[in-house]
């Protein structure tokens, strides 16, 4: 009994990243003036970027760009690690395990990141933050998916070769 190992589950596993990454672009925090930082630029460039540093420090005191290296560096290349690992091995299990991973981790530092979390900052980030975090929920839920799918359809195969086994051990 062959399984059947559908394409889709790769593209899901690649596009949760590509977007992960293009929210980074997005416009994240507004610091009060008309101009928008996005996350990339905040944590690459923060000398550029002081006005916003200063906007959150207001409700983060203490607040350092390097508070994000958790949730942001950390996840980087987490995703671009499994993004080469997703197209070497395709439709593997520890594929989806791994990006399960990924998931839960970029959801517990979002959400334990002072600035990233549910906060006044939040209410000025607009899209880009809930986008994020919806893209690590999205990556937990289906991994989940993709185990519970491959562990059902191993166990009918198993059912289906002790049924064999028997018929064959046994005598007509």
């Amino acid at each position: 009994m062959k399984l059947d190992r559908s394409k889709w589950w790769v593209y899901a596993f690649l596009a949760i990243p590509v977007l992960y990454f293009a929210t980074q672009f997005l416009p994240y925090y507004h610091s009060g003036s008309t101009y928008l930082t996005s996350m990339w630029g905040l944590f690459w460039f923060p000398e550029e970027n002081q006005e916003t540093i200063d906007f959150i420090a207001l409700f983060h005191h203490g607040f350092r760009v390097n508070d994000l290296v958790a949730a942001l560096l950390i996840t980087q290349l987490a995703a671009l690690f499994l993004i080469i690992i997703t197209l070497i091995k395709r439709n593997s299990g520890i594929v989806a395990f791994l990006w399960g991973i990924w998931g839960a981790f970029g959801l517990y530092s979002f959400l334990t990141t002072h600035a990233l979390a549910f906060s006044p900052v939040m209410v000025y980030s607009g899209i880009a933050g809930i986008l994020m975090l919806l893209l690590f929920l999205a990556a937990f839920i289906v991994s989940t998916l993709y185990l519970s799918i491959m562990y059902k359809k191993h166990r009918k195969i198993l059912i289906a070769f002790k049924a064999e086994q028997s018929a064959q051990e046994s005598p007509l």
